[in-house]
């Protein structure tokens, strides 16, 4: 980095900003670009953020289209600074810092290790393989909805999460439809064991279920629980397509964040309407 670019000004968005900028673009037309370390990253992140750590962002340009807009964060600002300025100074045409960085976002924040989850689908996983996974995953929040909503002790919990658990027949549907327009027949989805016990976001359906207990599960806690759902699934979401080589199964991935994105919505405005 040369003295011109260390010192150059930095385009700067605060939370409110990235929030507005997020909502307005489609996943895949930006990027955004975590330069902390692996630990501070597992510990909380923005949902669908790269790591990139400060001493491997060269090495991670490759992996970036120069044409995206970038937004970069840290902690509180330094090093994406830096890492804006790099970006700018390596021919990257629209670069952001948040900042503040995270510890000034005001938004949801996803957890987890960055290859948390990827073990599911092969880099070069096909758009079939795909399908069978996101249709898996979706079944699992459901059946852990419709778990909880028997489990539930209010009338007014209950159909909460009988509502929820119906969000994902539109995804089951649409992904079903895909499955056996690939297959050419009308076969169902194939049962794959090992994510019998996996929801939307990778996470055990069975380990949160055994921490549930019935007296506690309020209006609000189960809003809570439904927006970290939909919170690491999407962060999950984007991770595989960032993660994928086959384009169609990068489209696929970045469809089912843009729903997730709308579910998010749906349960921060009826928190709103109910809650506040």
């Amino acid at each position: 980095m040369n003295l011109k670019t260390f010192f150059s000004k930095t385009n700067d968005l605060d939370s409110e900003q990235v929030r507005k900028f997020m909502a307005d673009h489609l996943a895949e037309e930006y990027v955004l670009l975590d330069v902390r370390q692996p630990k501070e990253y597992e510990a909380e992140h923005l949902p669908g953020a790269v790591l990139a750590p400060m001493k491997e962002l060269a090495e991670k340009l490759k992996e970036l289209d120069p044409q995206k807009p970038v937004i970069v964060y840290c902690a509180s600002g330094g090093r994406s600074t830096i890492a804006a300025r790099f970006l700018s100074g390596k021919g990257f045409q629209e670069v952001y810092n948040l900042s503040g960085g995270i510890k000034k976002w005001f938004g949801r924040k996803a957890t987890g290790p960055e290859i948390q989850g990827l073990e599911l689908l092969d880099s070069d996983g096909d758009y079939q393989s795909g399908i069978v996974l996101a249709y898996a995953l979706e079944d699992g929040l459901q059946k852990f909805y419709a778990r909880l909503a028997a489990l539930a002790e209010g009338a007014e919990e209950a159909r909460l999460l009988e509502r929820l658990a119906g969000f994902e027949d539109k995804h089951k549907a649409w992904l079903m439809e895909e499955y056996r327009h690939l297959v050419e027949d009308r076969s169902a989805i194939p049962e794959i064991g090992i994510l019998d016990d996996t929801m939307e976001g990778g996470r055990s359906v069975s380990q949160f279920l055994a921490r549930v207990r019935p007296e506690f599960l309020t209006l609000e806690h189960i809003f809570e629980l439904a927006m970290m759902f939909e919170t690491q699934a999407m962060d999950l979401y984007s991770r595989l397509a960032h993660q994928a080589s086959e384009p169609t199964v990068k489209d696929l991935f970045y469809r089912l964040i843009e729903e997730e994105n709308m579910h998010l919505g749906f349960l921060e405005k009826e928190y709103n309407r109910l809650m506040v």
